[in-house]
């Protein structure tokens, strides 16, 4: 039988350093009680699902955040595949699909977290769903820096308008976009988050293992890195990390 773990669940997008608020709590109180953590994530964001009109773009894959989350201590990762048919389960039924896969000892959560149909599954409905099956919940105030409070949201409005050591600074790390290298140019998924357009930007680029330090630019239609400095291999994947704009 598996024994019950502290478990996180949430979209994690980015894993900014709210996220890493919550995630800190959770490894910790999971260590605490000699017990295991378990996050879970979703794969795609729910806002692509059910209003993919918004065209929401995404800071991190499913893969880059179960990395980022197992480097912060997390002990075990669940990518959960969203659909339309998870979307309309009750609060409860999704909270006994979770059960089943990973007992709960506690569970933790954002303060603006909610789940299922209709978002019904709010703190409130959670507590009571928790006093009835056995387990505790915590919820996690947001982190707020300088009088922001540090989201998903505001890191893609930062960096729409260009702002990357800002984006940086609720990230907690430098924003970096993966793709692959045609020629001139870094292209990245049409749905990945990036810096505004027609800025230079001082940029890392790393390929092969070698990093190299460029000017990069960002262009849309279709979404591309244009790179001011010719890679030794012209083809095949790499990765761009933002580092400060150039002007």
């Amino acid at each position: 039988m598996t024994p019950p773990a502290i478990v996180t669940i949430g979209n994690f997008d980015g894993v900014h350093l709210g996220h890493h608020k919550l995630i800190d709590q959770v490894v910790s109180r999971a260590r605490a009680l000699g017990l295991g953590s378990f996050a879970i994530t979703f794969d795609p964001h729910p806002e692509q699902v059910l209003v993919p009109e918004r065209k929401l773009t995404y800071l991190s894959t499913a893969e880059e955040r179960k990395e980022i989350l197992e480097q912060s201590g997390i002990d075990s990762v669940w990518i959960c595949p969203f659909t339309r048919d998870l979307a309309r389960l009750e609060p409860e039924e999704f909270m006994r699909l979770v059960t089943e896969r990973q007992p709960i000892a506690e569970l933790w959560v954002g303060a603006d977290f909610a789940l299922g149909r209709g978002r019904k599954g709010t703190i409130a409905v959670l507590a009571e769903l928790g006093a009835a099956s056995g387990w505790g919940l915590h919820m996690v105030a947001p982190l707020v820096l300088e009088g922001q409070v540090v989201s998903s949201t505001a890191i893609r409005t930062l960096l729409a308008a260009g702002a990357i050591r800002g984006a940086a600074d609720l990230l907690g790390r430098v924003y970096s976009v993966p793709g692959e290298v045609r020629g001139d140019y870094l292209l990245v998924d049409p749905l990945r988050a990036v810096p505004r357009a027609s800025v230079a930007y001082e940029a890392q680029v790393h390929q092969d293992g070698a990093v190299h330090e460029t000017v990069v630019s960002v262009e849309q239609d279709p979404p591309r890195v244009a790179l001011d400095q010719e890679l030794p291999h012209r083809h095949g994947p790499a990765r761009v990390y933002f580092v400060r704009r150039a002007d």
